[in-house]
């Protein structure tokens, strides 16, 4: 049987949309998503056959990778610091040329209350790649500066879990550690560890199935005790070196008003301030690797053009659209 679908403008309705500068005229101009780096826009960029093709696939007895020498890069997050977007973008290439299946993905900003929003995030980076049938997950937060051969090198190492070793360019806790036993200088090969800090990860997707979403949540020693429980330790290669520009936040050594003004600070920037996707200094769009678009957004190939947007309003969205859906109907079993 069939039914008409409920809630569609009538045919005889005249549906007008309001112009972009009507919008604007009524306050509405930050919602209005012309452009690729809009903070209501987000990148997911997937190669062709990927494991977009499977993600949410039924089947009982799923494999727990479908497509092996895959990774999936995961951005928690799309408010960059400067540099962190083409560094990202270099990478993707780079793995890409080394002969991995690579796929990017910049997961929404779920809450504006730092401690939540990260584990909420990060649970969802867990998720779609293991549910799309990846074998490897790299986390990266938004103010870490990667190199070209971070990910190659990590994935050399065939490690359920690695980390690389963070250079804090400017902490705001000087002095407090980001892993332990606390490793003073890089170059000590791979090290296992008790704990350390969350801001770039590599995992064997097969590594999820053990954490529940809560495991998610609360400090770095929390997420590597969950871990433990199952067997599972985290080894730092010392080795790969990262420059992370901020380094973590580290809430609970503040006031509470100092808190709540960062939480605000935070919020405005996340839902006004423009994505920084611009390429690398001194970049060549002529004789250089990768491209830059129309909107002045950098690339590493053409294939990773792929912009969705996540906001509350699209208005992308035409009468002809809207006359299309009029007559739509959906059958019911």
């Amino acid at each position: 049987m069939t039914r008409e679908r409920k809630g569609q403008p009538s045919k005889d309705v005249q549906v007008t949309i309001p112009s972009n500068a009507e919008y604007r005229e009524m306050g509405m101009g930050r919602y209005i998503i012309d452009r690729p780096t809009h903070p209501a826009l987000y990148i997911s960029s997937w190669p062709t056959p990927s494991g977009l093709n499977t993600l949410a696939d039924g089947g009982p007895y799923r494999l727990p990778s479908l497509n092996y020498n895959s990774a999936l890069v995961v951005a928690i997050g799309n408010h960059y610091d400067e540099g962190v977007w083409w560094r990202i973008q270099d990478m993707l290439r780079y793995t890409e040329e080394k002969g991995y299946v690579v796929a990017l993905e910049e997961v929404d900003d779920m809450s504006m209350m730092p401690t939540d929003a990260i584990g909420i995030m990060r649970g969802c980076a867990a998720m779609l790649a293991l549910d799309s049938g990846f074998e490897w997950c790299f986390m990266v937060d938004t103010d870490v500066l990667v190199e070209k051969d971070t990910l190659v090198r990590l994935l050399q190492h065939d490690r359920p879990i690695v980390f690389p070793y963070l250079n804090i360019l400017k902490d705001k806790a000087p002095g407090a550690p980001v892993s332990s036993p606390r490793l003073m200088r890089s170059g000590l090969g791979l090290q296992p560890v008790k704990w350390a800090a969350m801001s770039c990860m590599l995992f064997n997707t097969k590594v999820f199935n053990c954490l529940d979403h809560y495991s998610w949540h609360g400090h770095d020693l929390h997420f590597a005790q969950s871990l433990a429980h199952f067997g599972h330790r985290i080894h730092v290669d010392t080795d790969t070196v990262v420059d992370v520009t901020r380094g973590p936040a580290r809430h609970s050594g503040k006031q509470f008003d100092e808190m709540m003004a960062d939480i605000r600070r935070n919020h405005d920037s996340f839902q006004n301030d423009d994505r920084d996707r611009r390429p690398p200094p001194g970049f060549d769009p002529v004789f250089g690797e990768g491209l830059v678009d129309e909107q002045g957004v950098y690339w590493a190939t053409e294939q990773w053009k792929h912009v969705v947007g996540g906001g509350s309003f699209d208005f992308s969205v035409t009468e002809d659209a809207l006359g299309k859906e009029d007559g739509a109907q959906e059958t019911v079993d």
